[in-house]
């Protein structure tokens, strides 16, 4: 028996150590490819701090690596978040905007680029939306009186719906030559004009509610078994599911009001995960937000690379989950 848990343990510590090996990788491939490519002697000198090509080190420094760090903040984020709502409410269909957080930063974001605001300005904006959808959802939920994760679901559906009406309304106020491009294209998410102040910005958030989650991990297990399991076994159900809905709401108001809106990642990662490494939350948080990184930087690479002209990242992201999703539910047709 012991043997068999020693055995397990170590697969799992070689799977995570293996993941880890194939981002590192990953971001130091996307920082040579792109429009403008960079040799690999060129990158190694500037890690050392040795004089390179001028063009080339603007290009790293200023362009590449601010991109491919947020873009791993971006990724890590939306698959934790969509591996807390799915397990919250025991559905593996369920993305990370469920409440309408997706839906509500859009709407933030499409306002300030109405208003002709800055790149900041629109992340707040976004930002501040995203949050102001979950509430609605949460107080229609109260409102109803009725304690079924069902109606909270339904609740983010009918905000989710009044936001992407409000997104409409919008786009068909704008101008069709700046503005509506604009925001089309923030609305199929971007990260072309992230700097690293983004990064100082995503990188606290995610690492704080990150560690409360893996610590957290058993909760989210018994949580996930319903409220009289949870109650048997001494967790407080509540107080467990509105702290971690707080923590998947604002993991995802604060990488989409950064990227825009993203498709798929919350959705796709945590099911292959579980694939891979079982059901138990212990394990599937900490390789969600490894998977989730790497395919981040992958799409990001390519979203920037195969076209001379940049592909929004959700066209990528659809492309390439669509197919992982479909092999997902196929495997765990009997689950569903």
């Amino acid at each position: 028996m012991n043997d068999a848990i020693n055995k397990e343990k170590r697969k799992y510590s070689i799977l995570l150590i293996s993941l880890s090996i194939v981002l590192v990788i990953s971001m130091f491939i996307s920082l040579c490819i792109g429009r403008y490519s960079i040799k690999i002697g060129e990158i190694i000198f500037y890690l050392f701090n040795k004089s390179i090509n001028p063009t080339s080190y603007n290009v790293i420094k200023y362009l590449r690596i601010p991109r491919i760090l947020v873009s791993v903040c971006v990724g890590c984020a939306l698959s934790l978040s969509g591996t807390i709502y799915q397990s919250l409410f025991n559905n593996k269909l369920v993305s990370p905007d469920l409440l309408g957080v997706s839906q509500g930063a859009s709407v933030g974001a499409c306002f300030a680029i109405l208003l002709g605001l800055s790149s900041v300005m629109i992340s707040i904006f976004a930002f501040l939306m995203g949050f102001i959808a979950v509430i609605l959802s949460l107080l229609i939920a109260k409102i109803i009186k009725n304690k079924s994760n069902i109606v909270l679901i339904l609740s983010g559906l009918a905000v989710g719906g009044l936001m992407n009406s409000l997104v409409g309304l919008m786009k068909y106020l704008a101008d069709n030559e700046m503005k509506l491009a604009e925001m089309t294209y923030w609305l199929l998410g971007d990260l072309s004009v992230v700097k690293m102040t983004d990064f100082y910005i995503l990188f606290p958030v995610l690492i704080t509610f990150s560690i409360v989650t893996i610590i957290w991990s058993h909760k989210l297990n018994i949580v996930s078994l319903g409220y009289k399991e949870a109650k048997s076994l001494g967790v407080n159900y509540k107080l467990t599911m509105i702290v971690l809905i707080i923590i998947a709401t604002a993991l995802t108001a604060v990488s989409v009001s950064i990227s825009g809106t993203i498709s798929w990642i919350g959705l796709v990662i945590p099911n292959i995960v579980r694939l891979i490494v079982g059901s138990n939350n212990k394990k599937v948080i900490p390789v969600s937000m490894l998977l989730g990184s790497i395919f981040m930087v992958i799409v990001d690479t390519f979203a920037r690379s195969i076209s001379p002209n940049e592909i929004p990242l959700s066209i990528i992201t659809g492309i390439i989950g669509t197919p992982l999703f479909i092999y997902a539910i196929y495997h765990r047709r009997k689950e569903l």
